[in-house]
């Protein structure tokens, strides 16, 4: 592989059941109760943020950031950096890691800021601006350098991003050999909570932690040290950051998806094709070559693609079916029900007693399930669009649209480094992945008769700055 620099950028039981789709939170209890000849739906607060699971969390995490580091490996190895047919699967294999890690790791993270439709619409002028005014900063001022200032905050958000990826994989690996865990006291002037947005007294502190504190810390000065030179170094920090954007930030809906996506495919194609007769030169070029600044700052092709990939899991947990919740949620109701009879009941009495406690158990996950979808609809009979689900490793066994919108993302990378090689000459990634990515999910939604939910979702996550606002009120 050649050397080129790769910059990523209760009560009575409901009686029938209710088979529906979506993702139980962990812990959130829905009962259905009689009010006035009708079922009313009410749901409780989860007891712990214990019960929430985390994909960083999971064996699934374990593996792909193994995968992720055996391909950073790969691309040290003399026999591939010679060898310019290795650069395209090196390059699609780090982008599909750096989508899969950012979207599964938002899944369950409530500070994420939303893009709505208005901020979809503005974000190619925006980046046209940002972009314009890099180019006249490089060309009136060749003198002027922030490298130094950049440098540190490289290396901020490397160490940053290293430290988030990590944590969680690794204090998975340490329980496994029972390294040790402190329990850490929280000053109250901290402000500290947890995922349920009440105070945090204490903390864990995993010894794993302060071993990727240390690793996080060395990782990005090794960076700084070579002054982003080292690809490896440089690749893996890249696609960290890449991995953060997509966790922190999020599409509302897939009409803001298309929107966004398809004016910054217009603004990618104008500034590589258009500027050159508009301007006189190829501005794009011209800065994403430019020496005047090095570091981990084309993330583009993979973060934008990544905001549509981010959303299709997050609408495949919000149909997932949670077979295990119900079952679990069943076998804890059959187990009380049977603890609350007195030794004298008969076999009937038990058969009913148990009988009915496990169908009203199932039908509150189901129901649950239900009242999730209908809310991303604006369905919802109560008229809240508010989260009553936290997504469970149920959405990795059903993944209906994440999976193509994958492929059809390696499909437009492969496109569009043929056609690189074909003609010699730049090409704007965005014109080739947009149509792939947004077709895949139009064809998928067409073939599965879900049109008009897809063009209907929309992301029930609120952003922290909304909450604050709210509870200001």
């Amino acid at each position: 592989m050649s050397a080129t620099k790769f910059s990523i950028r209760a009560s009575r039981p409901c009686r029938s059941l209710t088979f529906s789709r979506g993702i139980v939170q962990p812990g959130l209890s829905l009962s259905c109760r009689a009010v006035d000849g009708a079922n009313e739906m009410r749901t409780e607060d989860p007891k712990s943020a214990a019960t929430i699971w985390r994909w960083e969390d999971s064996t699934d995490a374990v593996k792909t950031y193994g995968v992720f580091l055996g391909v950073l490996a790969a691309g040290t190895l003399p026999a591939l950096q010679g060898n310019k047919l290795a650069d395209l699967p090196y390059f699609i294999s780090l982008a599909i890691c750096t989508i899969y890690i950012g979207a599964h790791r938002g899944l369950n993270f409530k500070q994420r800021q939303q893009i709505n439709l208005r901020e979809g619409f503005l974000a190619p002028f925006a980046a046209s601006a940002a972009l314009g005014g890099i180019y006249l900063i490089f060309k009136y001022f060749p003198d002027l350098s922030l490298q130094g200032f950049f440098d540190i905050y490289f290396w901020l958000i490397g160490t940053i991003a290293t430290i988030g990826a990590f944590s969680g994989p690794a204090r998975k690996v340490g329980s496994k050999l029972k390294l040790p865990v402190w329990t850490v006291a929280l000053p109250e002037w901290l402000g500290a909570v947890d995922d349920q947005e009440k105070p945090l007294e204490s903390t864990e502190l995993a010894a794993t932690d302060l071993f990727v504190a240390a690793a996080g810390i060395a990782l990005a000065s090794a960076d700084l040290a070579a002054h982003h030179g080292n690809f490896t170094l440089s690749n893996t920090i890249a696609c960290l950051v890449a991995a953060d954007i997509l966790q922190l930030v999020g599409v509302s809906s897939f009409r803001v998806a298309a929107v966004l996506l398809c004016g910054l495919l217009a603004y990618d194609v104008f500034w590589v094709f258009g500027s050159p007769a508009a301007i006189g030169e190829n501005v794009m070029l011209q800065v994403a070559t430019s020496d005047a600044l090095v570091g981990p700052t084309r993330l583009g092709d993979v973060a934008v693609p990544g905001l549509l990939a981010c959303l299709a899991l997050r609408y495949d947990a919000s149909r997932a079916i949670d077979m295990k919740a119900r079952g679990v949620a069943a076998a804890t109701a059959i187990q009380e029900a049977i603890d609350s009879l007195d030794a004298t009941a008969t076999g009937d009495e038990i058969a009913y007693t148990t009988g009915d406690a496990a169908i009203a158990a199932y039908e509150r996950i189901a129901d649950l399930e239900l009242e999730q979808r209908n809310r991303t609809m604006g369905q919802s009979d109560s008229g809240s669009t508010e989260t009553v689900y936290q997504a469970s490793d149920a959405v990795l066994y059903q993944r209906h649209y994440f999976i193509p919108v994958m492929v059809a993302y390696v499909l437009g990378l492969g496109i569009a480094f043929g056609a690189n090689a074909v003609t010699g000459l730049g090409q704007p990634a965005l014109l080739y992945l947009v149509p792939c990515t947004l077709g895949a999910v139009a064809l998928v939604a067409a073939t599965r008769g879900d049109l008009s939910k897809v063009w209907a979702y929309t992301d029930t996550t609120k952003a922290l700055g909304e909450k604050i606002k709210e509870s200001k009120k």
